[in-house]
C-alpha cells in the first residue's frame, strides 16, 4: 500500500495543469469520474492511462499523461482506444483521494469503460509515478489487461505487489536522474517483477528533458499493433 509516512505532506491546493484537448478524445463522465476517451470504429487495442498523484497536482492533463494521448492520436488513431481520466476529487471526478484504494477502483471503472467502447481486443494499463503503482494494481484484477507499462514508479513511496496474479507483459521506464526512484531501486522492482527495464539517461521524475521522446517509446510497448503490418 501507500507509505504514507513518507510522502511529503501535500499543499492545500495543488497546481494542476491547464485542461487541453487531444485529437480524436470525447470528454465524458465514466460514473462519476471525468474522462476523456477516444473510441474508432475499428480498434486493435485499449489503453487505460492514469495519472500522477492527486494530492500534489496530478491530472489527467499531467505532461506526460497528454504527451502519451497525444501521440496514440497522432500515431495510432485509428488502430488504438484510450482512455485518460481523472482520480476521485481531481477535477469534476467526485469524491476525494481514496489512499490508493478508491483510486484502484476508478482505474478498474474505466476499464470497463473501455472493454465496452473496444470489445473483444487486448488492454494495456499504462501510469505515471503514483499512476504507475494504480495501473500495476488494476492489471493484477482487470480481465483483459495483457500489458503493463509503469513510468517513473515511485518504489520509496508505494508499495509494488511482490507476488502478481497478472501473467502479461510488465514495462519500467526509469530517468536515470529520478528524485524517487534511483536506478539500482528500479532495476530491483524490475527484477521482483519480472518487468523489462529501460534507463532513460539525463531524465528525472517528471521527464521534463522531452516527454514526447518518453511517449514515443511507450508506442510500442503499449500498443504493438501499430507496428504490425
Amino acid at each position: 500500500m501507500a507509505r504514507i509516512d513518507r510522502l511529503p505532506p501535500p499543499v492545500p491546493n495543488p497546481i494542476r495543469s491547464p485542461a487541453v484537448s487531444v485529437s480524436g478524445e470525447v470528454p465524458e463522465m465514466i460514473g462519476t469520474l471525468e474522462a476523456c476517451v477516444h473510441a474508432p470504429a475499428s480498434p486493435r487495442r485499449a489503453v487505460l492511462i492514469c495519472h500522477p498523484h492527486p494530492l500534489y497536482g496530478g491530472s489527467m492533463h499531467s505532461p506526460v499523461p497528454l504527451s502519451l494521448a497525444k501521440t496514440l492520436a497522432d500515431r495510432a488513431g485509428d488502430t488504438v482506444a484510450w482512455a485518460r481520466f481523472n482520480f476521485r476529487g481531481v477535477g469534476k471526478s467526485a469524491g476525494s483521494y481514496g489512499n490508493g484504494a478508491g483510486e484502484l477502483d476508478d482505474a478498474l471503472a474505466v476499464i470497463a469503460r473501455l472493454r465496452e467502447v473496444a470489445p473483444g481486443v487486448p488492454v494495456a494499463a499504462c501510469g505515471h509515478s503514483f499512476g504507475s503503482w494504480i495501473a500495476m494494481r488494476a492489471a493484477c484484477v482487470a480481465p483483459g489487461v495483457d500489458r503493463v507499462l509503469m513510468i517513473a514508479p515511485s518504489t520509496r513511496f508505494f508499495d509494488f505487489p511482490e507476488t502478481l496474479s497478472f501473467a502479461g507483459t510488465r514495462t519500467i521506464f526509469l530517468g536515470d536522474q529520478d528524485e524517487f526512484c534511483d536506478v539500482d531501486e528500479g532495476r530491483a522492482l524490475a527484477g521482483r517483477l519480472g518487468a523489462t527495464f529501460r534507463v532513460f539517461p539525463g531524465f528525472d521524475h517528471h521527464f521534463t528533458k522531452s516527454r514526447r521522446a518518453v511517449a514515443e517509446a511507450a508506442l510500442p510497448v503499449v500498443a504493438p499493433e501499430v507496428h504490425e503490418p
